[in-house]
């Protein structure tokens, strides 16, 4: 009787275990530096409202010349506004959105590109901010175009209404401070659907059916192991 009550409290323990490993493996998920869940909507209108962060101007929705949100006076009357950050410093929090070759009359480059003394970028009092270049796609999950441009270095500029749109879309993320420690994803398990296997690489971390997948794993592993254990108590006796 006693080794029956071992045997199931060794059973519960590990299974208890799984939702543990689980989480943990949900931490370690995120790769560093990605925004865990973006709040940032962006978009390109006449002026920004109270709320928004006045990020780039340009001199046309298509087509057009850049200006720093900050120079004065005003040339240009379209603007990249955002909420969900809170300002365009660039220093704590923030990511490089593009380099100008001047503060206005501008063209543009991205973050990679010399040459440009001019910096426009996108800053969160906390949490993670992160921008990066798509080219002839959409924006990844969590991320929103800011604008787009037509190459990687002396570029004019345009919004993302879909009309006259440039190729290199910049998309920018804002959102919570990933897990501390985090490291590349984890890679789905197999059994997921095509959809799910692709999440990682989108920035959403593990899809629930790899989850799903996991926990069932280490249930069974949990199972396996005890049954080994007892049998081998069973067999030395």
């Amino acid at each position: 009787m006693r080794r029956l009550i071992s045997v199931g409290l060794a059973v519960a323990l590990l299974l208890a275990a799984v939702p543990v490993a689980l989480g943990l493996l949900q931490g370690l998920s995120r790769s560093r530096g990605e925004a865990a869940s973006s709040t940032l909507t962006c978009s390109v209108k006449a002026s920004c409202t109270g709320d928004e962060v006045a990020v780039v101007r340009m001199s046309g929705q298509a087509n057009g010349h850049a200006q720093t949100a900050e120079t004065h006076p005003k040339i240009y009357d379209w603007t990249v506004c955002c909420s969900g950050a809170t300002g365009t410093s660039c220093s704590g929090n923030f990511d490089t959105v593009l380099w100008l070759s001047a503060a206005d009359n501008a063209h543009a480059a991205e973050a990679s590109q010399t040459g440009y003394a001019t910096q426009v970028c996108l800053s969160a009092a906390s949490g993670t901010v992160d921008c990066e270049y798509v080219t002839d796609s959409s924006c990844g999950t969590g991320y929103v175009c800011l604008a787009t441009i037509f190459g990687t270095t002396n570029a004019h500029v345009a919004d993302c209404d879909g009309t006259n749109d440039y190729g290199t879309k910049v998309c920018c993320a804002a959102g919570a401070a990933p897990p501390v420690g985090g490291i590349a994803e984890i890679p789905s398990l197999a059994g997921t659907s095509d959809e799910e296997a692709r999440a990682p690489a989108d920035g959403s971390g593990w899809s629930s059916g790899g989850y799903a997948a996991a926990a069932g794993g280490l249930a069974a592993a949990a199972i396996v192991a005890v049954g080994g254990w007892y049998a081998r108590r069973r067999w030395l006796r």
